[in-house]
């Protein structure tokens, strides 16, 4: 009675790189059996795990492919959460996953419960399944996201009026993580910001070493309106002045 989906994972792609197709993209939803205090029966609760590597892409004329990175299995996790309607979970740094890699892993976490694991796989764990380059995977406990999935209808017309986009490029300490700058612009709740996005991380010349870059892309909409430019900019001025005042960064240049 297995306890994780991770090795059946592992030995699905383990099978298809010795065959030579590398580029994968799994997922398996299926119960596991979690021990309990005492002398009690395992308890049956569904997860919810998949796996990334290779390509992202297979090789068009038009297009180069692209490796799949940590951002392709947590854009993976949020658009779950998304379609599930689940609001309000967090990613935060997780460090103690033994399976993966330490400082390249993240546990989502919503009112201080565990949904969930994603991240980066530690290099030993694919030299046991004898697979190279990078792979990347998540593991949610599908039972608690049912628990807190909501149910309304949603209905969103189209927009009458064009959006606006401003692209927002900082530097800060290699330590913080690009999701809390994120949810701090989210919870200044400034008007007419709609959407915002990490498109870019980057480290190396002229970044100072132990700082990283980081860009976001805002969307900027009104409902009864087109806003001018000026108004944007001020906007979007008075975004960057708060985040400096919170994490003491710096605008890259």
């Amino acid at each position: 009675m297995r306890t994780t989906l991770i090795p059946g994972l592992m030995e699905t792609a383990r099978y298809n790189i010795s065959r030579k197709n590398s580029n994968l993209k799994l997922f398996e939803l299926k119960k596991v059996f979690l021990p309990q205090e005492g002398e009690r029966l395992p308890k049956e609760v569904k997860f919810l795990a998949g796996l990334a590597m290779g390509f992202d892409r297979d090789p068009h004329w038009a297009f180069s492919p692209r490796a799949v990175d940590f951002y392709d299995i947590k854009g993976c996790v949020e658009d779950l959460l998304e379609a599930l309607q689940i609001k309000e979970a967090k990613f935060s740094r997780a460090e103690d996953i033994p399976y993966l890699h330490p400082g390249k892993a993240s546990k989502v976490v919503l009112s201080h419960e565990v949904l969930g694991v994603l991240g980066e796989v530690h290099p030993q764990v694919l030299s046991r399944y004898e697979a190279h380059g990078k792979i990347y995977l998540f593991e949610m406990d599908f039972s608690k996201m049912v628990k807190w999935a909501g149910e309304e209808k949603r209905f969103q017309p189209l927009p009458k009026f064009p959006v606006v986009y401003r692209d927002l490029s900082i530097v800060v300490n290699e330590s913080l993580e690009a999701e809390r700058v994120m949810e701090a612009i989210r919870t200044f709740r400034q008007p007419f910001v709609e959407e915002v996005t990490l498109f870019d991380i980057y480290q190396g010349p002229p970044i100072p070493e132990g700082k990283k870059g980081i860009s976001y892309r805002i969307r900027y909409q009104a409902n009864d309106r087109t806003l001018t430019d000026e108004e944007v900019n001020q906007y979007h001025e008075k975004i960057f002045s708060r985040l400096k005042e919170v994490f003491q960064l710096d605008l890259r240049q």
